[in-house]
């Protein structure tokens, strides 16, 4: 999505005015949505990669499928917001819901690795629209200096989802239950819809209507230049984000295949998230984002580095408390400090939305993807701490930055822009 200033496009504010009553009820079912769509996500995340090396694939072959799944999800994003304006809000999250899944049901007759690549990639498509969905239909339901909150509890949600759904699909893919995880996820997947109709009716956040010059070659290089400087501000936090997330996509992916211990780690590190995204989110509105995303990144670094510890479980456990309560904070800072940056609005929101996601996105399927053949090579001991010097790295431009992007300093999310 892109900022126009075309006069003819459409009103820079179409936040849904709601009555306290009603807010309550979009709010809940935004989160009963959230909750659905990843706790399928995170018990499929955590069970297909035994299920893929089972069929033969291999530890590169298991990476390679959620590469597969985020490659898809980042295939779609871009294309979001044009969807949500024909659609609107309740439509959207139905279809993400459907796509998310309905695959699901026919996982257990997939048996070879080019079928499974496919209906991964059909989730995918549905993961996509959902996450930009959940982010930005949440998020417009508060004013600015509320989002800190708001992105907290969504987080807490989706950690909660996590905290089910990681060590269930674990535990099941151990015991070859494959079919339960698959009929399991596809539940899941069915409140996407539910949760949808608490949502308002009307259509979702505009795409900047564009005039007929604007279609030109002259007028795409422009919008696509503009794009470019909106996202500018975004940039170091942006890769900070998708830093963090390729720790997320190695950890979540590659620990089931090398800890024994990685089903009660994941849950240490899925219950240390929801409690720290939200502690986060309220620290954001009082104090702004910065406080909160430094110390955040390095410990999350710091639990990556301790996932190589695979054989000895309290240092392990250990680790994978410090990278839930790290990483757990660092998604509600770069999420508010990245909508901060963009500015108020549905169309900077929706932008803000998309760019994060995508950020979520590459990062998780870079991880899985460039894991398995790092795992391969030098095993947790190499695969583990190059991933969190990955991390510290990309905190650096993030650091050396003397003022951040406008807005993006202590106090912000007290004021409204």
């Amino acid at each position: 999505m892109t900022a126009s200033a075309d006069p003819c496009a459409a009103p820079a504010d179409r936040r849904p005015a709601l009555s306290p009553a009603r807010r309550r009820t979009a709010v809940g079912g935004a989160l009963t949505a959230a909750f659905g769509g990843f706790a399928s996500f995170n018990l499929l995340l955590s069970a297909m990669p035994a299920y893929a090396v089972r069929s033969g694939a291999g530890p590169s072959g298991a990476g390679a499928l959620t590469a597969v799944l985020m490659a898809a999800t980042l295939a779609v994003q871009p294309f979001t917001p044009r969807l949500f304006a024909r659609l609107g809000r309740r439509r959207s999250l139905a279809v993400s819901g459907a796509l998310l899944g309905l695959p699901c049901l026919v996982l257990p007759a997939a048996g070879s690795p080019a079928v499974l690549a496919g209906l991964t990639a059909v989730r995918g498509l549905g993961f996509g629209i959902f996450v930009v969905a959940g982010v930005t239909f949440t998020t417009e339901l508060f004013p600015p200096g509320e989002r800190g909150r708001a992105v907290g509890w969504y987080g807490a949600v989706v950690g909660v989802a996590g905290v089910l759904g990681a060590p269930v699909g674990i535990a099941l893919a151990r015991q070859e239950a494959y079919t339960l995880a698959f009929a399991l996820a596809a539940g899941s997947a069915a409140l996407v819809p539910a949760g949808s109709c608490g949502l308002p009716s009307g259509p979702g956040p505009a795409r900047p209507a564009v005039s007929r010059p604007a279609v030109s070659r002259v007028g795409r290089l422009r919008t696509v230049r503009a794009t470019g400087r909106s996202l500018r501000p975004m940039a170091g936090l942006l890769a900070v984000e998708t830093a963090s997330t390729t720790a997320y996509g190695v950890v979540f992916t590659f620990l089931p295949l090398t800890a024994a211990a990685a089903p009660a780690a994941l849950l240490a590190a899925q219950a240390f998230s929801v409690v720290f995204r939200l502690a986060a989110g309220w620290f954001i509105d009082r104090y702004g984002g910065r406080p909160v995303l430094v110390p955040a990144v390095l410990a999350t670094a710091l639990g990556t580095a301790a996932e190589a510890a695979a054989h000895q479980p309290v240092l392990l456990m250990a680790g994978a408390a410090l990278f839930g309560a790290g990483f757990g904070a660092a998604q509600s800072a770069t999420l508010v400090l990245i909508m901060q940056a963009a500015g108020d609005g549905p169309d900077a929101l929706g932008r803000a939305g998309v760019a994060w996601n995508i950020a979520f996105d590459a990062g998780t399927g870079a991880g899985s993807f460039a894991g398995g053949p790092l795992l391969a090579l030098g095993g947790p001991f190499a695969l583990f701490p190059a991933t969190a010097a990955l991390l510290a790295v990309c905190l650096l431009p993030v650091l050396c930055r003397a003022r951040g992007p406008r807005g993006i300093h202590p106090g912000a999310g007290k004021r409204s822009s």
